[in-house]
Formats: structure tokens, sequence, C-alpha cells
């Protein structure tokens, strides 16, 4: 053959990527002037280094008081991709496998059918192919119902596709997915994350619990547009769903978790995270959209959103969101 013409990814610079920066800048800057969020941090990390960390606007309306790269934010759907590297060390650490059957760890859990039962695993919860409805949960837990009240109505869920064949998005199917994924280590999810990613990275702003993120002094908090006014209304607990939705962290924080995913699951010369256990959680496991804006495919792998640039570049990526008033995103560029 004659070869292909693709070059493939360009290496970035850093001077391309300091003029990144100041364009980001003036951006964040010019929301807060256009008062589209009365306050946001930043964290941009290049080469194993963090190369910006910085709030803008203000965390509470009320006080006035400012936004840092220390203020503690809720990750809302973020907590997705946090989750799954917590379910990548025990992978590495041969606790569990990605492809463990939740029957064995967890019985209590049921699909409407024996056979799915008996088949699903953590890898189908955390790429949501298990069949599960899109946003199964999600009602019961504002009606006010538990994890394990929400968790137990999954077996009367007629699946909106065949196992394995459908995409759908799904809050509770992820949170049973790290609830069985932890079930061996005899911790609680957020005792879990805490131990075994925020404590070694020193993310010591970061809990997967509502109550610490409620007593954190510097917090931003929710807000919500009334009458073309931002206005801090509402508190919004997603402890029920947890692995899914319930970490809070500063921006400072989760650069260090940004420095541990593009390092391959190492961080200060340490490997916290096995290698083969963090890189497949950012591979393709289910398509999401045949066709994009871009013409290429997306994907879901474990906990991450999994797309290409035409130029051959892996992209991974979470967003995150409460109505109540709050919004996050993450990107990550692997193949500089």
């Amino acid at each position: 053959g004659t070869g292909s013409s693709l070059a493939g990814p360009t290496k970035v610079t850093r001077e391309a990527v300091d003029k990144a920066v100041a364009e980001i800048e003036k951006a964040a800057q010019g929301e807060i002037d256009e008062k589209a969020v009365p306050g946001l941090a930043i964290a941009i990390v290049f080469d194993d280094t963090v190369i910006y960390a910085k709030g803008f606007g203000v965390r509470d309306v009320n006080t006035g008081a400012p936004v840092d790269a220390d203020t503690v934010f809720q990750l809302a759907s973020v907590s997705k991709p946090i989750g799954s590297t917590v379910v990548a060390r025990l992978v590495g650490e041969g606790k569990i496998r990605w492809d463990s059957r939740i029957a064995d760890l967890d019985p209590t859990f049921a699909m409407q059918s024996p056979w799915v039962t008996s088949q699903l695993t953590i890898r189908d919860l955390y790429a949501n192919r298990s069949g599960l409805p899109d946003h199964w949960g999600d009602l019961h837990e504002d009606l006010g119902y538990t994890r394990e009240e929400t968790l137990a109505s999954a077996r009367f869920q007629t699946p909106s596709s065949s196992f394995r064949a459908g995409y759908a998005y799904t809050n509770f199917g992820m949170t049973e997915g790290g609830i069985a994924a932890v079930k061996p280590t005899g911790l609680s999810w957020e005792d879990a994350s805490e131990q075994l990613l925020y404590a070694p990275l020193g993310m010591s702003s970061t809990s997967s619990r509502h109550a610490d993120f409620v007593a954190r002094k510097d917090k931003a908090l929710g807000h919500v547009l009334v009458d073309g006014k931002w206005v801090q209304k509402y508190q919004r607990d997603p402890d029920t769903e947890s692995p899914a939705g319930g970490v809070s962290s500063s921006v400072n924080d989760l650069a260090k978790w940004i420095r541990l995913q593009l390092n391959e699951g190492m961080f200060d010369g340490k490997q916290i995270v096995d290698k083969a256990a963090l890189t497949e959680t950012h591979l393709p496991m289910i398509m999401t959209n045949p066709k994009s804006l871009s013409g290429i495919p997306q994907f879901y792998g474990l906990g991450w959103n999994v797309g290409y640039e035409a130029d051959g570049r892996r992209k991974i990526s979470h967003s995150g969101a409460f109505a109540l008033g709050a919004g996050t995103h993450v990107n990550l560029s692997l193949d500089d």
C-alpha cells in the first residue's frame, strides 16, 4: 500500500497553551461581567504541571465572598469519572475486575430479567449500557426515596434497550456500580473514595458526603435566576446518588486528579492507580452518538465521554449540572 496520509495529532506547545489560557481568562471574566454566572473557577494542567488555577466572581451573592482556586463546588456528574477512578484503583489492586458480576458483589440488586441480573457487570453500569432507562431513579430521588429504595426499584423497570445494545445515561445505574465495586473493601462508597483516592492525592477539600460540603467555609452555593437576577435559594443534597453526583471539590484539588489521569495513574512519582485499569476507563465502550456535529462518532467509556478530533486526537470529557444551581465540566486531551 501507499501508506496513510494522516499525520496524526501534532504536539501541543506551551506557547499555544499560554495563548489559550489568556483567551479562557478573558472569556471567564466576560461571563462574570455579563452576569451569565455569579461565580466560577478554572484549573488547567499541562505537562503534569498546574499552569493555571483561579476563581472569578462570587460564591454567594448575599455575602459577596469571592471565588478562589480553593473554593469548593458541588461537582454533579463530574463525580462519575472521579468515581470510576476509585473503581480503577480497586481493579488494579485485584480486589475486583471491570467484568466482575454485580450478582456476586451485591446479590440484593436485580434487573427485570433474571438472565440480565446474572450477567450484569461493573463495566455495564459504568458504561451506561445495562438497559436501564435514561435517568431512571432521578424522580425517586426528587420525591425523597432513599438510595436503597431507589435501587430496589430497578427490578420493576422495563429496559429501554436490549442488554449491552443501547446507551442510556443513568445516575442510579452507575451508583449501583460504585456501591457494588467497593463491597469487597467492607467500606462505604464515601469512605472508600476518601481512602483510595482523595487522601493519597492530598485532595483535602474533596468529599463524597454532602455534610462535608455544607461544613466547608469556602464553598460556592447554588444560584438560580429569578427575574433576571442571581439568587441563592436552594440546597442540593445528592447523597443518594453519591457515586454518580455526590462529590464536592475545588479546582486546586481537581487539578491533582487531572494530573493522575494524564499521567496514567502516577502522581508525584508514585503509581496510585494501576495504568491498565485506569486506561480502560478512557476507552470507548458504547456509541452514544453515531454522527456528532464534527461527523465523527462519539462514545462513552467508563464514567467518561470519549471522542476523537479530526486529526485522531482522543478527548475524554464529562459535564455535570444541578438545576438548583451548579454546572461543571472537565475536558482532557490524551494524545499530545
